[in-house]
């Protein structure tokens, strides 16, 4: 891997906001892919940590041995082992495209069009708009957009239902139209949006999720919910996006609540 791409990130000054601290939480919620990608021998990975002289730092040719990556410092080729969890990006080179990366992406995103263009010669790989390899289950908000759209693609209706919360969804529209909320009102209101999930599903099929990729940009959040906007991208490079309110379950799971238009 080029000494160049760690070498202009680590000049780089990163503004810290809300949407870098939403990508740090992305490249650890999707870590889990990038350790998967070692166990196969995968080459070109590198990991970004902070360094005993409080500077973050690129390790290249990353291993796994224990709770510890090892390899070797970008910018002197010593060998290097971090513990895992001081790990807050990672990165690979996928036929000249970078996957990961989520601090660079996030400093390069600051950039005006002509310093983009510029970083982009410079830095000499692909940066679209990547692909986030969240864990297809329940803990995360976007890992329950991807599971229920597996289940929708397996045409799994009890799956699709078990990624849903009809109760706070019935809540929201109770609050959002000011009508009255009683428990009464919540649960007659859910049954008749799970009814009519299951009816759509009947009349108009599942929708299916086959060759996509996905990236998900945090929108907004609200106690116990979060709005994730999710960009699909397709094998002819069109893309949709959707927005939906996820919730937090009474047992920690996130569910998918209502598609905001």
């Amino acid at each position: 891997m080029d000494k160049k791409y760690f070498a202009m990130n680590n000049r780089a000054k990163i503004e810290e906001n809300s949407i870098y601290n939403y990508n740090l939480y992305k490249a650890q919620n999707t870590l889990w892919y990038f350790n998967n990608l070692i166990n196969n021998c995968y080459n070109d990975t590198a990991i970004k940590f902070m360094d005993s002289n409080n500077v973050y730092v690129w390790m290249e040719n990353v291993k796994i041995e224990g709770d510890y990556y090892t390899g070797e410092l970008a910018e002197n080729g010593n060998a290097h082992k971090v513990p895992i969890n001081d790990v807050i990006d990672w990165m690979v080179i996928e036929d000249g495209r970078l996957i990961g990366g989520y601090t660079i992406r996030h400093y390069r995103n600051t950039l005006d069009d002509e310093a983009k263009m510029n970083f982009d010669i410079d830095f000499g790989v692909k940066i679209d708009a990547g692909n986030d390899f969240f864990k297809p289950d329940l803990t995360t908000p976007e890992g329950a957009i991807i599971k229920i759209e597996i289940f929708y693609t397996e045409e799994n209706l009890e799956g699709v239902i078990s990624c849903k919360d009809f109760e706070m969804e019935a809540e929201n529209m109770l609050k959002d139209s000011d009508l009255e909320l009683t428990e009464s009102t919540k649960n007659d209101l859910a049954e008749v949006l799970k009814l009519a999930l299951i009816e759509d599903i009947k009349s108009n099929g599942f929708p299916h999720f086959n060759n996509i990729e996905r990236n998900f940009s945090l929108i907004t959040e609200q106690q116990d919910q979060k709005l994730i906007e999710e960009t699909i991208i397709f094998e002819n490079d069109t893309t949709k996006r959707n927005k939906f309110w996820i919730g937090q379950s009474k047992s920690g799971d996130w569910k998918v609540l209502n598609l905001v238009e």
